[in-house]
C-alpha cells in the first residue's frame, strides 16, 4: 500500500493531517494508570547531529525559525541550542536534500516547556513558515521541515490528557475525559497561545528543552524493537498489524524511541551523500546500565569518550552515561 494511503488506515481519517506525523500513538491495552514503569526518566538523548547542504541556510533557520542559540561554529559545523546546552548540530556534509523512501531518521522532537512550546508556535507564526501543527492527546505537537527536508518536531507533553487508545477504525485516542479523537487531530492554537508569557523572540529557548523522542523508518520493525528493549528500554506499544512500535525509559510520558515501516519493508539507508541523520546520543543514568546496554550489541567501537553502535536498520548511535 502507498504510504500516505497506508497512515490514513492506520489513523481511520478521511483526511490525513499535516506532515503525517503519528507522533504519539500510545499503548492500546494498558491504561496509563496501570502502568508499572518507573516515574523516573533513566536515560535521555543528548545532541542529534544532522548533515545538511548548506550552513549557512541551517544558521538561518535554527536560529530565526525555531529560535535556537547559535553556540559553536567551524568552516563545515555549528552547533545549536540553548543558552547552555547542546541539542542539534549541523554538519554541511550532505549533496543533495533528505530523499524519502528509505529507512533512516522519519523525525526527531524538541521537548519543550508549555510557555515554550506557545513561544515556538508564536514564533513560527510570526515568520509565516509552514508547519503543521497535531494534537496527539499524549502531546501537543507542531511538525515543520528544515531547508534540506528533514522533519522535526516541537512536543510538549501532556500525559495527564491521555486515557487509553481504540483500536477499532484505526488508531484513535480516548482522552482523560473521555472524548474519542483521531491519533493526530488538529491542535487548537489559541488554547497553546494563551500560555505564551514572553514575546521576546530575541532570547533563545530554555535550558530545559530538550531532545525527547526519536522516531525512525525502520527496515523491520520487530528487529528494531527487539534492540531497543536489549538496550534496556521499556515496551510501550507494539503494533505489528501497524508496522509500529514505541519504547519508553521511565516517565509519565513514554514515546520515546519510535520505529515504523510505512515506508516500506527492508529499505536501505538513504544514500550517503543525502541530508538526513548522522548520528544521535543516549545518555543512560548509570554506568551499569551503560554496561549492559554495550554487553547487548555484538558489535561496539570505544572512542570520544563513548560506545558507538548501529540499531538494526543501521542508524548509527553513541552510547555514554552521566559523568
Amino acid at each position: 500500500m502507498e504510504r500516505k494511503a497506508f497512515i490514513k488506515n492506520i489513523l481511520g481519517t478521511s483526511l490525513l493531517i499535516g506532515l503525517d506525523g503519528v507522533s504519539s500513538i500510545t499503548n492500546a491495552l494498558t491504561n496509563m494508570t496501570e502502568n508499572t514503569s518507573t516515574n523516573d526518566l533513566y536515560a535521555a538523548f543528548g545532541a542529534i547531529h544532522l548533515n545538511n547542504t548548506s550552513l549557512e541556510k541551517a544558521k538561518t533557520f535554527w536560529t530565526s525559525i525555531m529560535g535556537l542559540k547559535l553556540r559553536k561554529a567551524t568552516s563545515d559545523s555549528a552547533e545549536f541550542g540553548s543558552e547552555n546546552k547542546t541539542l542539534v548540530v549541523i554538519h554541511q556534509s550532505a549533496k543533495v536534500s533528505y530523499k524519502e523512501g528509505y529507512s533512516g531518521l522519519y523525525h526527531f522532537a524538541i521537548h519543550l516547556s508549555k510557555s515554550e512550546f506557545a513561544k515556538a508556535l508564536y514564533r513560527l507564526q510570526q515568520s509565516k513558515y509552514p508547519c503543521s501543527p497535531i494534537d496527539h492527546t499524549m502531546s501537543k505537537s507542531i511538525y515543520l521541515n528544515d531547508p534540506d527536508g528533514i522533519t522535526i518536531e516541537f512536543a510538549q507533553e501532556t500525559p495527564e490528557r491521555f486515557k487509553r487508545v481504540v483500536t477499532e477504525g484505526g488508531l484513535r485516542m480516548e482522552d482523560s475525559h473521555g472524548t474519542i479523537r483521531s491519533a493526530s487531530a488538529p491542535l487548537d492554537l489559541d488554547v497553546v497561545l494563551k500560555e505564551l508569557k514572553d514575546k521576546d523572540l530575541s532570547k533563545p529557548i530554555s535550558d530545559d528543552s530538550k531532545i525527547g523522542h526519536i522516531h525512525l523508518y525502520a527496515n523491520d520493525v520487530q528487529s528494531s524493537d527487539t534492540f531497543y528493549k536489549k538496550l534496556g528500554f521499556e515496551q510501550f506499544n507494539y503494533f505489528p498489524q501497524f508496522m509500529y512500535a514505541d519504547v519508553s525509559c521511565g516517565g509519565p510520558y513514554k514515546h520515546r524511541v519510535a520505529m515504523n515501516s510505512w515506508h516500506g519493508i527492508n529499505k536501505p539507508l538513504a544514500p550517503k551523500d543525502s541530508a538526513g541523520m548522522n548520528h544521535y546520543h543516549i545518555i543512560f543514568d548509570t554506568k551499569t546500565m551503560l554496561e549492559k546496554a554495550i554487553k547487548s550489541v555484538a558489535k561496539v567501537e570505544e572512542k570520544d569518550g563513548g560506545y558507538w553502535v548501529n540499531d538494526p536498520t543501521g542508524n548509527l548511535i553513541l552510547l555514554s552515561c552521566k559523568v
